[in-house]
């Protein structure tokens, strides 16, 4: 097999990096940051010109501070940041259109001595993709002399036939191999880490498997409600927001097929295969939640209906679990189920393996002295690990069985891991497509779900800090 450089050794040709929606949330929070904080590891020797767009009329230096302001509340000096942004960042307002646009990219290209590589990146509402593609490729920004690349992030349409008419309108004017689907799950060390962890150790991938898996459970686990979203959340809801890209892109790699190779298409191509063995899910395998007032770290908050923007009719669901069955050779009979939730008692991000138990308890007399299942945590966040549970003999005369731990901990052998985007955004510009998400897996993805987006009954209801409704499933384990 050959393998991944690591993404602070790839090096960068000098380009031109257009961030769509600039002055957003998602660019302020987490895309400046990551950018700088990738070229700072190269002490900025990738020659990297970012041109912010929005609709906001701004000047340079009004954009400028912007980015400034995002850095010092990221931890950086502001003297380091505007060192930096007077150099290596412009602006232009979209309000006059893309002659505008491309005017700009064309004087700065020109200005920088930058030889035409272009990065788009739209972190812009889905609802203007489209108009953004095609402005782009009326004013003859999507060919140049060096190479042009898109980023789409999430989410990619709404249901399959707005994810068919989004890849339609990209593919009009891109390859599928300058196309960059963004999500930020997979470019989780530990999410990532699969791939080891499963091919890279013989003990566990020899019995990864119907023989010896009793079931998965992948658990998102969100504290936080709507943070200023309810627009956009409440057309979503959790299985379009969640379950349709980031529980269904760890599945893949939990149930994926030994890839011929560690590269994008040899990976991306066996993902592929687990989502066509399954079945569009059934109305009777989904139960959604909605969260009531309660409260979280003993503040009080309210409830979803009563969330800013929230109209009294809705019938979104905040939580949502979903049982999904994988009907190939090695995972007929395992059910797989995915849950996630808003509101709940705590962040949690998780994969649990379940082992079946050994066919004959040899310890059990009369129900004393029970075998427990062995189980397998991964977590993902927030304190990234394996935690492997597995039964003991109790010291002293009998036979009792306890229930000991195995663990690893990233944080205690690696210390800080790389921030998602700031690996996403290094293989972007490295061409490298391997934890981005092909065209198919996202209308494979959505055929899947499709009763389960149509669902209109009243969501049970759930108070805000608790575990979901109705005792829907316990807290889970913590590595």
């Amino acid at each position: 097999m050959t393998t991944r450089p690591a993404a602070e050794t790839m090096g960068f040709e000098p380009h031109l990096f257009v961030l769509f929606g600039a002055t957003g949330d998602l660019a302020r929070r987490m895309l400046v940051p990551a950018i700088y904080r990738l070229l700072e590891s190269r002490n900025f020797d990738d020659q990297m010109h970012l041109l912010g767009v929005a609709t906001s009329e701004l000047d340079d230096d009004e954009f400028r501070a912007i980015v400034v302001e995002a850095l010092v509340e990221a931890g950086w000096t502001a003297e380091e940041a505007e060192r930096w942004c007077a150099e290596y960042v412009s602006y232009v307002s979209i309000k006059g259109g893309f002659a505008d646009l491309a005017a700009a990219v064309t004087a700065i290209e020109a200005r920088c001595d930058l030889p035409g590589n272009r990065a788009f990146y739209l972190a812009i509402p889905p609802s203007v993709f489209d108009d953004t593609v095609e402005g782009l490729a009326g004013a003859g920004l999507t060919t140049s002399q060096g190479w042009t690349r898109v980023v789409v992030e999430k989410p990619f349409g709404t249901d399959l036939e707005s994810a068919r008419h989004l890849n339609e309108v990209l593919h009009r004017h891109f390859a599928e191999s300058q196309i960059f689907r963004i999500d930020h799950y997979l470019a989780k060390e530990t999410v990532q880490n699969l791939l080891a962890f499963r091919f890279a150790n013989m003990l566990f991938e020899s019995g990864w498997n119907r023989n010896q898996i009793d079931s998965v459970e992948i658990t998102v686990a969100e504290t936080l409600g709507l943070e200023g979203r309810a627009k956009y959340f409440d057309r979503a809801g959790v299985i379009r927001d969640i379950v349709q890209n980031h529980l269904l892109q760890v599945l893949t790699l939990v149930a994926m097929e030994p890839p011929v190779r560690l590269d994008a298409d040899s990976i991306r191509d066996e993902k592929v295969k687990v989502l066509r063995s399954i079945f569009p899910v059934r109305r009777g395998a989904v139960s959604r939640g909605r969260y009531t007032a309660g409260e979280i770290d003993g503040e009080p908050v309210p409830g979803y209906l009563d969330e800013e923007g929230v109209p009294a009719t809705s019938v979104t669901e905040t939580f949502a679990s979903i049982r999904i069955d994988v009907d190939n050779w090695r995972w007929r009979g395992v059910p797989f189920t995915l849950r996630t939730g808003k509101r709940l008692a705590e962040r949690l991000t998780q994969i649990a393996v379940r082992y079946k138990e050994p066919p004959v308890s040899l310890f059990e007399v009369d129900g004393a002295c029970p075998v427990h299942a062995n189980v397998l945590f991964i977590t993902l966040q927030p304190n990234e690990g394996f935690h492997l549970t597995f039964d003991v003999k109790r010291p002293g005369e009998g036979m009792e069985l306890v229930t000991q731990d195995l663990e690893f901990h990233y944080a205690d052998a690696f210390g800080r891991l790389p921030d998602a985007y700031e690996t996403l955004i290094a293989d972007l510009l490295a061409g490298d497509q391997t934890l981005f998400v092909r065209g198919d897996e996202t209308e494979e993805a959505w055929r899947i779900l499709g009763q389960a987006l149509d669902m209109t009954d009243e969501p049970k209801p759930y108070p805000a800090g608790s575990w979901g409704p109705d005792g829907e499933f316990q807290r889970p384990v913590e590595a």
